[in-house]
């Protein structure tokens, strides 16, 4: 029979990974919406229709939005998927005396 081996050169399992936050998953989209508007307004630019800085801004700044609110939809999901709340609590517990 084999020695029974001790429990000191086991390795322990790793800790579950830490659940991203849903506001750098909002951050990060519109940060990839920030850097895709600017290419979009670059590209307008080069085609001869750019308006300047207020032509970059409003382009980058549109483009931005619109990835906050994928990002956002897609972190509601993946959210929801884990078992966390989506919605906010309005009116406190239901159904709890006290």
């Amino acid at each position: 029979m084999s020695p029974p081996k001790s429990k000191a050169g086991a390795k322990a399992a790793p800790a579950p990974p830490k659940p991203t936050s849903r506001l750098m998953i909002v951050l990060t989209g519109a940060a990839l919406g920030a850097v895709w508007g600017t290419i979009m307004w670059a590209i307008f630019a080069l085609a001869g229709n750019g308006n300047g800085l207020a032509g970059w801004a409003y382009v980058t700044v549109s483009v931005a939005m619109i990835g906050c609110g994928v990002a956002a939809v897609f972190g509601a999901s993946s959210a929801h998927k884990r078992g966390e709340r989506i919605g906010p609590r309005l009116f406190g517990r239901r159904g709890r005396g006290g």
